[in-house]
């Protein structure tokens, strides 16, 4: 297997890209915003940087970094720290891989963003993402128990996000405990949507091609009934493992699952089997933007 990497100049346009998506604002609006700044600064301009066609290098480009980072209400010195040197004369060709802009997966996010303000997506790449839901005999979800191995796409990679959506309204604030290769940061939890959104602070400060594995639980109060679990991936993964762990009841059916988008339609795979640990297994590779899992019947 091969995998291409992006050159600093693609993690700005990147990063870029997925600020603007995830903040909703069309160029238009954004060109206002930074006029009502005194920032002059063209629709094509700013579609050039997003799409990597060119690069923001005079002095007035950059000071409109620093406005665009306040606007799409980005950590201060987010965009810019990814430019790097000056790049050479010539057009760049290259395109930015499939990704989902991560509020099309995690609509709820908005809200705790403003807080959070957490890094651009696609600053780190996985190259596997390991999930274990226990669920009990009441058929509610205890814990989770994350396992990944990422690596850093830009230099200064210090954090990694991580997201839990609920089925519904949280009673209890999920909790983050046995971390390794890693702290826990910032949680915060919207009751009203049941999102979790926790910062992981990294052990060391990761240089683009580093590479980290951390581990960390996700441990459920009350927890929510469940039929069901799955992992929202906004960019490719080489690997994911999904397992379920019963308690002693175990459902007469399970079946891998795969969904585009939230809200739509889910494609059902292969018949999952209950081994003798009480637990079904579900792994691919190669895996593309959208929503893997595994649903299940008493």
């Amino acid at each position: 297997m091969s995998v291409e990497f992006e050159s600093p100049h693609t993690a700005f346009s990147l990063a870029l890209d997925a600020a603007i998506a995830e903040s909703g604002l069309s160029l238009e609006r954004l060109q206002r915003h930074l006029a009502a700044r005194g920032v002059t600064l063209s629709r094509a301009s700013l579609s050039y940087w997003r799409t990597g066609r060119s690069r923001p290098e005079r002095e007035t480009s950059l000071d409109a970094v620093t406005h665009l980072e306040d606007v799409l209400n980005v950590r201060p010195g987010t965009l810019k720290s990814l430019l790097g040197p000056k790049a050479p004369r010539g057009r760049w060709l290259g395109g930015p891989p499939e990704r989902l802009a991560r509020h099309r997966l995690w609509p709820a996010l908005h809200p705790l963003s403003a807080e959070l303000k957490p890094p651009p997506d696609g600053h780190v790449r996985f190259w596997s993402l390991h999930d274990t839901l226990f669920v009990d005999d009441h058929s509610r979800e205890r814990h989770l128990r994350v396992r990944m191995v990422a690596e850093a796409a830009l230099d200064g990679v210090d954090r990694i996000m991580t997201f839990f959506q609920a089925d519904g309204p949280e009673q209890d604030d999920p909790t983050y405990e046995d971390l390794q290769s890693c702290t826990l940061g910032r949680v915060l939890t919207d009751r009203a949507t049941g999102l979790t959104a926790g910062e992981l602070l990294l052990d060391r400060t990761l240089a683009a091609g580093d590479v980290a594995a951390v581990t960390y639980t996700l441990s459920f109060g009350r927890g929510h009934e469940t039929d069901h679990y799955h992992h929202r991936f906004t960019r490719p993964a080489q690997l994911y493992v999904c397992q379920v762990q019963f308690a002693s009841r175990i459902p007469r059916l399970a079946r891998e699952f795969e969904q585009r988008q939230l809200g739509g339609p889910r494609t059902q795979g292969r018949r999952l089997t209950v081994d003798s640990g009480h637990a079904v297994t579900f792994a691919t590779r190669d895996v593309h933007p959208g929503i893997l899992g595994v649903n299940w019947e008493w």
